[in-house]
């Protein structure tokens, strides 16, 4: 009868045992909390990452603009004013020596103002008006950060 209850309880200890090991798991206060702690972060980073990216549409637009000015400037040096279009968001025209050329990068979205660049008559590209980021996110509201 003894190694009948020992059999029995050695049983129920396999049986409780695997019982708590499928009952494992997060409550959902600790689940809510990871949430909430989610959310706090995602508010703080997101305005952080918005800005960063204007200001990155806004470094582009002057690289693009200082690009094709310096493309003109080849260009004319070489005799090739005719060869250089700008491409992109890009807009002028490269002239001949001697003649300024403006160029002028713009943003689509709004998210930044527009670029431009100047191949003077001396022969130096410089960029005028360096390009900003504005309050704009796709509804063209130029307004400066």
């Amino acid at each position: 009868m003894t190694t009948l209850n020992s059999r029995l309880q050695l049983a129920m200890l396999n049986r409780k045992k695997t019982k708590n090991a499928l009952q494992k798991g997060f409550t959902l206060v600790e689940l809510l909390i990871v949430v909430v702690i989610l959310g706090i972060l995602s508010s703080v980073a997101l305005p952080a990452l918005l800005n960063n990216q204007k200001r990155a549409v806004a470094s582009t637009l002057d690289s693009e603009a200082m690009s094709t000015a310096k493309a003109c400037l080849a260009a004319s040096i070489t005799g090739d004013e005719g060869t250089v279009t700008p491409v992109g968001n890009v807009t002028g025209t490269c002239n001949a020596v001697g003649t300024a050329s403006t160029f002028t990068a713009t943003d689509d979205d709004g998210r930044a103002s527009a670029a431009v660049a100047e191949v003077s008559t001396e022969g130096v590209a410089s960029l005028i008006t360096p390009s900003v980021p504005t309050g704009g996110n796709n509804n063209n509201n130029n307004q400066p950060v």
